[in-house]
């Protein structure tokens, strides 16, 4: 019996829940540029047959792919491959970079430009629009972060509650919910600035005087707070993404162990 034709370098699939496995591999395929925009998948038989699963775990897979617009049923005609750039689906900023084979230092730049372009725009929302509940439960992460953001992990933890914050401070659902794609990745990202090496005392500072400027309502004053606090996390994620790139650990050169 002759072996199951791979298309694209699929490989077959061991451990895990078969269909997050699934919905895995062909989303790093895609992203990678191994199905071009407008091709045809294989039909859920010959895909179950190279990867070595169930039916089931594909047609779910494929579900998930078309949720993200990475993929577009056809009824009738098959399963087709969609450009990611056209997608609207939010989540695939964060599928992004759940797959090291998709991170290089060109797409962590645009993320990080568009951040800042919307983190910008939120505290100087929160600054306008916060209420004193929401100032009050800032005080008191600062207040935790001055005696436990030493600790990295501590630290993250402290950040990620503060960003949600910021983002319901602006009294407006669409940036909320940008907001809270961005706290997921600032915790994705974590390591790469939240270690040893972050300035504790500095950033405790810096958030000090953000929530002055929330406070006195002054929207000029967090908008520059905020773009010195992130230029100075930009650089340092963009240097251990460089340093990650140079040494085959993401990017296209890491896609075989990341599938």
């Amino acid at each position: 019996m002759s072996a199951p034709l791979r298309p694209h370098g699929l490989q077959p699939l061991a451990g895990g829940k078969r269909a997050d496995r699934v919905f895995e591999q062909l989303r790093t395929r895609i992203l990678a540029g191994d199905f071009a925009s407008g091709e045809r998948l294989p039909n859920e038989r010959e895909l179950a047959e190279a990867l070595g699963v169930n039916r089931a775990s594909v047609r779910e897979a494929l579900k998930r792919l078309e949720f993200l617009e990475l993929v577009e049923v056809r009824h009738g005609q098959g399963t087709f491959v969609c450009e990611p750039s056209s997608s609207s689906s939010l989540q695939l900023v964060e599928s992004l970079l759940r797959d090291a084979a998709s991170v290089t230092p060109e797409l962590m730049r645009q993320l990080l430009e568009f951040r800042r372009d919307v983190t910008v725009r939120v505290v100087e929302l929160a600054a306008r629009n916060h209420t004193a509940e929401q100032l009050e439960r800032a005080r008191a992460i600062l207040e935790r972060e001055r005696s436990e953001g030493a600790d990295p992990a501590k630290a993250l933890a402290l950040d990620l509650e503060l960003n949600r914050m910021l983002g319901e401070a602006t009294g407006n659902l669409l940036y909320q919910l940008v907001s809270n794609l961005f706290t997921k990745l600032v915790q994705r990202l974590g390591p790469l600035y939240y270690n040893e090496g972050r300035d504790h005392a500095r950033s405790h500072q810096n958030h000090e005087r953000l929530l002055d400027a929330l406070a006195a309502r002054d929207e000029a004053a967090a908008r520059e707070i905020v773009e010195q606090m992130l230029g100075y996390s930009e650089r340092a994620i963009t240097r251990q993404v460089e340093r990650l790139s140079a040494e085959g650990l993401i990017g296209p050169g890491s896609r075989d162990s990341a599938a």
